[in-house]
């Protein structure tokens, strides 16, 4: 058996007054146009051989985003290949065609699908395009009282108003893509959550960083790193935490804050980056104090 190639790199992309454009590579050895990415060295994490590689086969030294996407195919040698990919923002460089790479092209995304010489390189591009869409952020909707709850306390469902709230969540989302629902461990935060996720056909899928008590650094990086529009289903602690702590690091709230059971933070995202914060109050409710 033929031991496995183990690469990385990225997709290397910029927003200027022309909009975004993505980085593709000529290799004029293969007559091919593919996204920037090489073989690790010995001893070489990921993340360090994508930046190598991409700043070799670009002249750019990147700062690494999300990881997005890992491929694997067989190589011209016929190897079994391995590669993983990040989305990257270049900080600083200039181009220097060479032997290895002569010409590098900023496309449009549609221009790179079509400049693209392999399908697996479409693939990783449209994972990265996913870092485009937005995060949902859903406090659970209205649930039983917690003091008067004689169980654990995670498994304390919606009262007959929040089912009527988490059935409205499908109207009040349905004009926006959703790709993946995620939701605390909570009964009351999946049963928020399970009438969009059955409306758009996924699965939910329980995860701890939105789970009660959880730091909003945690929340965050799970948010950060999922591609695609995202439901995301959490409690009344973590969702403040998450909303304040990105307007410290200078995302726009475009509202005022606010956190009602059954309210939804839309945060926008540009290559993965989050920009702006806008909340959605409570499908069908009236202006009022918070729940």
């Amino acid at each position: 058996m033929k031991t496995e190639v183990k690469a990385a790199g990225g997709v290397v992309r910029r927003r200027g007054a022309d909009g975004v454009r993505f980085a593709l590579v000529h290799r004029p050895r293969y007559d091919d146009w593919t996204l920037p990415k090489g073989k690790a060295e010995d001893d070489e994490d990921r993340e360090d051989t994508a930046r190598r590689e991409v700043l070799e086969e670009t002249g750019f030294r990147c700062e690494l985003g999300p990881a997005i996407a890992t491929v694997r195919y067989t190589d011209h040698l016929g190897r079994p290949k391995v590669v993983h990919y990040w989305l990257m923002y270049p900080a600083e460089g200039v181009f220097i065609p060479g032997d290895e790479v002569d010409e590098l092209r900023w496309v449009t995304a549609d221009e790179a699908r079509e400049l693209l010489t392999y399908g697996h390189d479409r693939v990783v591009l449209d994972a990265a395009i996913a870092f485009d869409r937005p995060i949902y952020l859903v406090r659970h909707a209205k649930a039983g009282d917690r003091d008067a709850w004689t169980e654990d306390d995670d498994l304390r469902p919606l009262t007959k108003k929040g089912k009527q709230q988490a059935e409205g969540l499908v109207g009040l989302l349905e004009d926006r893509d959703v790709d993946r629902v995620l939701s605390s461990p909570s009964v009351r935060c999946v049963q928020t959550v399970r009438p969009i996720a059955l409306a758009r056909k996924v699965a939910v899928e329980e995860v701890p960083q939105l789970a009660e008590g959880t730091p909003a650094r945690e929340a965050i990086e799970l948010l950060r790193t999922t591609g695609g529009g995202v439901v995301a289903s959490s409690h009344g602690d973590v969702i403040p935490a998450v909303v304040t702590s990105l307007a410290r690091r200078g995302v726009e709230l475009v509202d005022a804050p606010e956190w009602k059971k059954g309210s939804t933070w839309v945060l926008e995202r540009d290559g993965g980056l989050f920009t702006t914060a806008r909340y959605l109050p409570p499908p069908g409710s009236a202006p009022g104090p918070s729940d």
